[in-house]
């Protein structure tokens, strides 16, 4: 990785760190989601960067890829298990991290085995970078978790990122799997996430669709559609909001012309992902690069403090 781009992985990431530190001091009972999610957004774009994707929020047995809204927006409450899910990008190059918020103390032990299993992860890193294999981090985030009473989420996993790509080859399991690949032997930002579930350790897609990205230009009839177009092809291939286009369109008008682009395969979108409806899921992650003197961890998730 030549220095240009690691010094924009390095601003991306503390930027990332800043946010994320602002995001566990904001997030509190009563808190309303939409204005601690589009805080976190603007605050991205004010220190000079952009959301890789629209800042997650997800709650209690949701895993991944909620969000904000200002339509159906909620508070916070005293049981929730709050994930906040926060990308960076720098002229494309992103920096990807998560923290678990929690407020009451019972759910302690599940926040802590995901980032144990992240820091142990890191640890192994550090100590064996230029033989450590993903499927070495997969068994550590397994183990780590499992040994703590809880399940880790297998259908989930961390991945190596790419300029304008936030999920790039090749994924980094959170069980053990046998994927001998060196993490050295490529040159991307990673990003490992470890998920703990109180559940069956699955996800499936939820109801919730409220993230979308670009895919390919196509033509379409409806004309609010091929207006949206425009409008999201400027993402880049990036995730973004429902209610980042179309503003000059009513609520029903866009929701109408994003399920023609749906529909067509001019994007794609991201579904809320969820155990069952009973469980908790804790979620930890931070972004690392290997450079010739070692493991350099991007964002330090777990030095907020």
């Amino acid at each position: 990785m030549n220095e240009e781009i690691l010094k924009k992985l390095k601003d991306a990431g503390k930027i990332n760190h800043a946010v994320q530190k602002f995001a566990k001091k904001k997030a509190k009972p009563g808190v309303s989601l939409y204005d601690l999610g589009s805080s976190i957004d603007q605050m991205i774009e004010e220190k000079g960067a952009k959301p890789a994707w629209p800042t997650c929020l997800s709650i209690d047995y949701e895993a991944a890829h909620n969000t904000y809204s200002k339509e159906e927006d909620l508070s916070l409450s005293e049981e929730n298990v709050l994930k906040i899910d926060v990308g960076v990008m720098i002229d494309g190059y992103i920096t990807d991290s998560a923290q678990t918020i929690i407020f009451n103390k019972k759910h302690e032990p599940l926040k802590e085995a995901s980032l144990d299993a992240l820091l142990s992860s890191k640890k192994h890193l550090q100590e064996n970078y230029k033989s450590a294999k993903i499927s070495d981090v997969g068994k550590i985030i397994e183990e780590t978790i499992t040994k703590k009473g809880y399940k880790p989420v297998q259908n989930l996993s961390g991945h190596f990122l790419g300029q304008y790509k936030t999920h790039d080859f090749p994924s980094i399991p959170n069980i053990y799997t046998d994927l001998d690949l060196k993490f050295i032997d490529f040159e991307n930002n990673f990003a490992i996430e470890p998920f703990a579930s109180t559940g069956r350790g699955f996800i499936n897609e939820g109801n919730v669709l409220r993230i979308f990205t670009f895919l390919e230009e196509k033509p379409i009839r409806d004309k609010n559609a091929r207006k949206l177009i425009e409008e999201v092809k400027e993402y880049k291939g990036v995730q973004f909001l429902e209610e980042w286009v179309g503003k000059d369109l009513s609520s029903f008008e866009r929701k109408f012309a994003l399920r023609e682009l749906l529909r067509a395969e001019i994007i794609e979108g991201y579904p809320v992902l969820v155990d069952n409806k009973d469980s908790f899921v804790s979620q930890a992650e931070s972004t690392f690069v290997i450079t010739k003197e070692g493991l350099l961890d991007l964002v330090k998730i777990d030095e907020l403090e």
